[in-house]
């Protein structure tokens, strides 16, 4: 077993972000059960800034590299505000939230980010869903 997942892509403007969405998503409630002010909000409904289709309320907490540095930083970051705060988060899943760790940033030319075993365990521990969302896009 190895101690760390490397994904190939230079990362560069990477963010992590804990993004929560419902159809009829209640930003402050979502701030209210977690104790924690959210970067960004948007009430349900069509936004000019996503696809008509998603209409999802969404509540996210993004740590950027104004914050930490590299990914794996960004991920600690995040972590150590939700970790004290899994009960709260399983009981806003069972409610029919959709939650997530979201690992964003531009790819291309093969450098490489590791996530080290540990932050593998806490998410786990969490029982939320990592997506690694890599930007391919010439820059």
């Amino acid at each position: 077993m190895s101690d760390s997942v490397d994904v190939q892509g230079p990362w560069v403007l990477s963010s992590v972000s804990l993004t929560i969405e419902k159809p009829d998503l209640d930003p402050g409630t979502v701030t209210a059960v977690l104790g924690i002010e959210p970067t960004a909000t948007r009430v349900p409904g069509p936004s000019r800034w996503r696809p008509a289709e998603d209409t999802n309320g969404l509540w996210m907490m993004e740590c950027d590299q104004r914050t930490a540095k590299d990914p794996d930083e960004q991920l600690a970051h995040v972590l150590a505000l939700t970790d004290p705060k899994s009960a709260e988060l399983a009981a806003l899943q069972q409610s029919g939230h959709e939650i997530s760790l979201e690992v964003r940033g531009y790819a291309g030319d093969g450098a490489m980010f590791a996530i080290p075993h540990a932050l593998l365990v806490r998410i786990a521990h969490l029982g939320i869903p990592l997506k690694v969302v890599p930007n391919i896009n010439e820059r």
